[in-house]
């Protein structure tokens, strides 16, 4: 099994290098033709090579081939950070240290779209997390707990899970991210639903327990600018901006969408004032998404950054909706418009980003902002689904990398 592996990674070695192969090969001069090869004749040329090569160095030792091939995967991973260090100081130490503070939050939008124009607005109780880094290079780790419990009051965090995970090289980064909301949603609007001639009853309360969310997905991105325009620099801090500079991204996502409403959690003095078509007992749906946006590096002055990032998305939505008759006395007609039902449709969605840094490549401090806004309609009720987080940190690097 280790043999074949072996012996894949260096075909794809060849494969890719084999332009390299074409230049060791002699040709006489009278076989040598003006015109210029047809793009399927250089494939099978760039193949021909490729083979070429692999039967010659296929005599080689099994260590001396993971050594070509350890050696080739470095030189691709080192151009990936290929930066004008005119504009950007790389990382100067291997090892880090960092605290930091993280708020999270959440909206969800639910609106009608039929007679009544409804909207209910929904948002869980921030959290805010405090916890320690520890990194090595690009690999950071780290634990944060939720600062309400050292207080004695009661964790909304335990009913919550939170994941996210950012890899970035100068021209390549990616984002995972997996959420699940607790039940301690608050309507933010509840007011609006009511009327003169119908006034809030004084004991309402905006608390509800019957809605769970939960998103996971990722965003891949590539820099265009690359070898100017820093984003670890701003969301990474292990590079430093030094010159002023923007630049196009160019991104795919995926998102999975997974959420359950219970109205029977609301006050029954609510539910015959909201629009039924507000109401589903579960929605699942799917954003594959392609991106492109600006961000700007302003470098104020030495060692200071303030980035600013928005990246619009064209999303394919493929939507679920389950509804209940039982539940909610809907009308045959209505119940079939909406049982088992299933959407696909585009949708605007956003990535957000701010960044304010102070970096002397010895010590550095500053804040990140993050939103993500996700959007669906059909013919009936719209949602919007919002989240982010606000980060505070300070830290250092230590443990100067040798000169080479």
């Amino acid at each position: 099994m280790k043999r074949s592996i072996t012996l894949c990674l260096l075909f794809l070695y060849l494969c890719l290098t084999s332009g390299a192969a074409a230049q060791d090969i002699v040709v006489p001069a009278d076989t040598l033709e003006t015109d210029t090869l047809k793009p399927a004749e250089q494939i099978f040329d760039a193949l021909a090579g490729a083979f070429d090569r692999y039967e010659r160095l296929n005599d080689l030792s099994r260590r001396k081939k993971l050594k070509l091939i350890r050696s080739y995967l470095g030189s691709q991973l080192k151009e990936l950070n290929n930066i004008d260090t005119t504009y950007i100081t790389p990382q100067l130490y291997d090892f880090a240290a960092m605290l930091q503070t993280t708020t999270t939050f959440e909206n969800f939008t639910i609106t009608s779209t039929g007679e009544k124009r409804q909207s209910l607005d929904f948002a869980p109780k921030p959290t805010f997390r405090l916890g320690g880094y520890f990194g090595w290079r690009w690999l950071f780790l780290g634990y944060t707990f939720d600062v309400g419990s050292l207080l004695g009051r009661e964790s909304s965090s335990k009913r919550k899970t939170e994941f996210d995970l950012s890899f970035y090289t100068s021209r390549l980064g990616i984002d995972v991210y997996f959420r699940k909301t607790g039940n301690d949603f608050r309507c933010k609007n509840l007011n609006q639903i009511f009327s003169p001639e119908n006034p809030r009853p004084a004991d309402l309360s905006d608390d509800f327990e019957g809605l769970n969310i939960q998103t996971r997905g990722f965003n891949l991105y590539y820099i265009f600018n690359y070898r100017h325009f820093s984003w670890p620099a701003a969301f990474a801090q292990n590079t430093v901006q030094r010159r002023s500079c923007g630049t196009f991204k160019l991104g795919f996502s995926f998102t999975h969408h997974k959420v359950t409403l219970d109205p029977s959690k609301l006050d029954a003095r609510i539910e015959p004032l909201i629009d039924p078509s507000m109401y589903f007992d579960e929605i699942k749906y799917n954003d594959y998404g392609i991106n492109f946006g600006y961000a700007y590096n302003w470098v104020p002055r030495r060692n200071w950054l303030l980035c600013a990032s928005f990246t619009p998305q064209l999303a394919y939505n493929v939507v679920y909706v389950d509804r209940e008759e039982a539940k909610h006395n809907i009308a045959e007609a209505e119940l079939n418009r909406f049982l088992n039902f299933r959407d696909n449709r585009f949708s605007i969605d956003f990535i957000l980003r701010l960044g304010l840094v102070y970096n002397d490549t010895k010590w550095y401090a500053g804040a990140s902002f993050i939103l993500h806004s996700f959007n669906h309609h059909n013919e009936q009720v719209r949602f919007n689904n919002a989240f982010g987080s606000l980060n505070f940190y300070v830290g250092f690097n230590f443990k100067r990398k040798k000169q080479k």
